[in-house]
């Protein structure tokens, strides 16, 4: 298992020389708008392999259910938006203080780049930027195109880790002179959007592995249709040409695909499935309330981050909702004896934290009356 027990953010996006210290397994990051807490999280996402420009390009922020456009998002801007615009050097860096299988393990990640700019040809840029001809008799333009770029280098522990050229108007995922010169073991660490059952992507396969813990789940899901009998696999290619997931519920005549349920139910579903994915890793939920009813949140966060407990996985979730926070932190003893809670503030010059335990954080809000957030 991989366990985080400090992170130090020196520069990335907005944050600058930000500390999170004696990290637990649950961990709630809350405070005000664009105060660095999804940047925490995407942070820690690039952990699972910082030495790949593939896990760089899952943090860029744009909309994957929908194709590039032309007039969209391309990678140049995405990767230029991970350094902080106030400054002239695009540097990226954090250490992380991690322990892993009963050693401790120290790891500097720097990621850097460098304006310049490149020759090459229609034909070449037109690949980049996902422009296709109509047809082979299509007469080739052969000029010369001069286009910015910047040259990126991962260091990883003081060491060549890759290093690739993004275009201007780069729209494929394509990094030209991409090179890895050391990979390190891929951690396992899954990421949750606030968006993300929007695209009714789930991971139950994981948990259809676990009888035990299925049956858990079934009977949280009651929450959300209370004649729910099981969930299935269906192959039947009708669906897009591949399988989907089926409800099978007392309240309707057939099972019926999960993406005709609402978002609490296809929210629930993923969380807890994601909790099985994240097995001997890290879950990062940001918004982890999203779509999920008030009703609802007692049972269905008890049940995950207990399954999280039990199943060695430590937990990352950010909010900036009071009512939400109040339920993770009272949903269960155990859950408050694993949990610290981290307000960040940002001021002119960077972003800090205060660190609470789950305890008191309840002691703060209930008996003092002060604000978490």
């Amino acid at each position: 298992m991989v366990y985080i027990k400090n992170l130090d953010i020196k520069s990335f996006r907005g944050i600058s020389s930000l500390q999170l210290s004696d990290l637990s397994p649950i961990n709630i990051l809350t405070g005000d708008n664009n105060c660095g807490k999804t940047s925490v999280l995407e942070i820690i996402q690039s952990y699972a392999d910082p030495g790949d420009l593939r896990v760089w390009g899952s943090l860029l922020r744009r909309d994957t259910t929908q194709p590039l456009r032309l007039d969209s998002f391309s990678y140049y801007e995405g990767f230029y938006d991970l350094f902080d615009v106030n400054k002239d050097e695009k540097r990226v860096e954090y250490i992380v203080h991690n322990s892993r299988e009963e050693s401790e393990n120290r790891d500097h990640v720097v990621l850097t780049a460098v304006q310049g700019e490149e020759e090459m040809s229609q034909e070449e840029y037109n690949d980049l930027a996902g422009i296709f001809r109509i047809s082979d008799e299509e007469v080739l333009d052969d000029s010369i195109l001069i286009v910015p770029k910047i040259d990126v280098q991962i260091i990883l522990n003081d060491e060549l880790a890759g290093q690739a050229c993004i275009a201007e108007g780069q729209r494929r995922n394509i990094y030209k002179n991409n090179k890895v010169v050391r990979r390190k073991d891929e951690r396992n660490i899954i990421y949750i959007s606030p968006s993300r059952h929007a695209e009714g992507r789930v991971y139950l396969t994981d948990i259809l592995k676990y009888p035990e813990l299925y049956d858990e789940m079934l009977d949280i899901l009651k929450e959300y249709d209370e004649g729910i009998i099981s969930i299935n696999y269906d192959n039947d290619s009708r669906y897009s040409g591949r399988g989907i997931y089926k409800i099978l519920s007392r309240s309707c005549k057939e099972a019926l695909p999960l993406n005709v349920y609402g978002d609490g139910m296809k929210k629930a579903i993923l969380l807890m499935s994601a909790v099985l994915k994240a097995q001997n890793g890290i879950l990062l939920l940001d918004e982890f309330e999203t779509a999920i009813h008030t009703s609802a949140m007692d049972r269905t966060f008890r049940w995950i981050l207990e399954t999280c407990l039990k199943l060695n996985v430590q937990v990352f979730l950010t909010s900036h909702s009071k009512e939400a926070i109040d339920k993770v932190l009272k949903c269960s003893e155990k859950v408050r004896a694993h949990t610290a809670l981290y307000t960040l503030y940002k001021t002119a010059n960077k972003i800090t934290a205060r660190r609470l335990t789950g305890e008191k954080a309840v002691e703060v809000q209930d008996e003092m009356g002060l604000e978490l957030r």
